[in-house]
């Protein structure tokens, strides 16, 4: 009998990928795509973000306590190394990113300065996730974006370590709840602790860009690892930022004109210019090949910019 069920097996297996090569392979892998952002993961997913950095115990020490409650949870790092206490910058990254999670993704997010203060600590349930973390403004973007189901103070200590230290809270309080959220999903979050209106939240000014025209108002919100400079002009604002015949980026703290554009980094010469171009983010960005914008230019997080596209030489 046994040997028959594993034959039908195998032969079910065979028929399912004689099926899935007569699939052409972008549609294949399209689909995959779809099935893994839309459905469930078999195990819980939780993903962590931290301004930890990684020389010392911290983020071991969180896992452990992860694993202690979820044994099987799949723990994936998006970073640790936000910028020390740059919640902005925390936020940021955390945005774009949490959108290739799975459903019902526990991110347990911690860039907390406040720690040990009255700052809240909080659990939020937004779109098809749930966030963990302080509530000081790290989850701007993730409220601003997805419609928000529930919020909840995390005031029940059966969900915490035993003992709550007033400077490791990622350990004592978000990494629990993290792994017990992650269990037990919506049957566990209404227990987590006292509920509260979403809108009372700290949320960041996260304003992005306004376009009147041809003329579109922003700032930087951001700079990556390799010192290229966010915008905060979403390439759907701009469509027409590769096909106008001209653009004009204009930075308002020393008058830096930018009129380059390239779609990708080594589209044109390593002359050390700076340009324009569509960042991986969905957001338009300003780099220099091979170099730091940031540091070149001398700009950081909060620069206004004003960028025009201009149709027609004049």
């Amino acid at each position: 009998m046994y040997q028959r069920i594993a034959n039908e097996t195998i032969l079910q297996c065979k028929n399912v990928r004689a099926k899935m090569c007569l699939l052409p392979r972008n549609h294949l892998k399209e689909r995959q795509y779809e099935y893994t952002m839309l459905q469930p993961h078999p195990r819980p997913v939780i993903a962590l973000l931290t301004d930890f950095g990684t020389g010392d115990s911290d983020i071991g020490v969180m896992k452990g306590v992860i694993a202690g409650i979820t044994p099987d949870a799949h723990i994936i790092d998006i970073t640790h190394d936000v910028a020390p206490q740059n919640i902005a910058s925390g936020a940021w990254i955390l945005a774009s990113a949490y959108r290739y999670f799975p459903k019902n993704t526990a991110f347990v997010c911690v860039v907390d300065p406040g720690v040990g203060s009255n700052r809240g600590a909080i659990a939020v349930h937004a779109g098809d996730w749930f966030f963990v973390g302080p509530d000081n403004g790290l989850f701007s973007y993730i409220l601003s974006e997805q419609a928000v189901h529930a919020a909840v103070l995390l005031s029940n200590p059966a969900y915490h370590l035993p003992h709550v230290s007033s400077t490791f809270h990622g350990r004592d309080i978000f990494a629990p709840v993290g792994a017990y959220l992650a269990r037990g999903l919506t049957n566990t979050f209404h227990e987590l602790g006292t509920p509260v209106d979403p809108t009372s939240l700290q949320r960041l000014n996260v304003t992005l860009a306004t376009r009147q025209g041809m003329n579109v108002d922003a700032h930087i919100v951001h700079i990556d690892n390799f010192g290229n400079l966010i915008t905060g002009i979403p390439l759907t604002l701009v469509p027409d930022l590769f096909t106008a015949t001209k653009i004009r980026l204009v930075l308002s703290k020393d008058g830096v004109v930018i009129e380059q554009r390239r779609r990708f980094f080594a589209d044109g010469p390593n002359d050390g210019q700076p340009f324009m171009y569509g960042d991986s983010s969905g957001y338009a960005g300003i780099a220099i090949r091979d170099g730091n914008a940031a540091q070149t230019l001398g700009i950081g997080v909060g620069a206004n910019i004003a960028l025009t596209v201009i149709e027609k030489y004049s």
